[in-house]
C-alpha cells in the first residue's frame, strides 16, 4: 500500500520479492482498521455505518421486548464498543459525523424518544 496526499498524483511503483511481484492496493485491513491510500477513513466510517445501521434495527425490535436496562447493556456491548475502538484515528475525518449522527439514534431508539436522522454515505 502506497500512501499519498489527497492528489491524484499517481507513482506507479513496482515492487517483487523472490521474483514473486506484489500488487499495489488501495485499502487494507489492519488490527480491525480499513485504512485507505490517502487516510481518509471514508471506508472504515463506512463499514462502522452499516455495523452501526445492523445495530439500530436490532435495538428497535428489542426495544417492545426487554427493558431499557438490557437495552442500555446491548447498547455498551455492541454500539459503544463498535464505536470506541479506534476514535483516536477517525473521529477527527469530516466523514465522522455520521457515525456520531447514527450513535444518537440508537440512544434516541433507548430512551423512547422520535427523532429522524437522515441515512449517511449513500451514494
Amino acid at each position: 500500500m502506497h500512501f499519498s496526499a489527497k492528489s491524484k498524483l499517481l507513482i506507479d511503483i513496482q515492487l517483487s520479492y523472490r521474483g514473486n511481484q506484489i500488487t499495489n492496493t488501495l485499502s487494507t485491513r489492519f488490527l480491525g482498521l480499513t485504512l485507505d491510500s490517502t487516510l481518509s477513513w471514508n471506508l472504515h466510517i463506512e463499514q462502522l455505518s452499516s455495523k452501526l445501521n445492523s445495530a439500530c434495527y436490532a435495538i428497535r425490535v428489542l426495544k417492545t421486548m426487554v427493558s431499557t436496562k438490557n437495552l442500555r447493556t446491548v447498547y455498551f456491548a455492541y454500539v459503544h464498543s463498535i464505536t470506541a475502538y479506534g476514535i483516536v484515528f477517525w473521529a477527527n475525518s469530516p466523514y465522522s459525523d455520521c457515525i456520531f449522527k447514527l450513535q444518537k439514534k440508537v440512544v434516541r431508539i433507548i430512551m423512547k424518544v422520535e427523532s429522524h436522522v437522515a441515512s449517511c454515505l449513500k451514494g
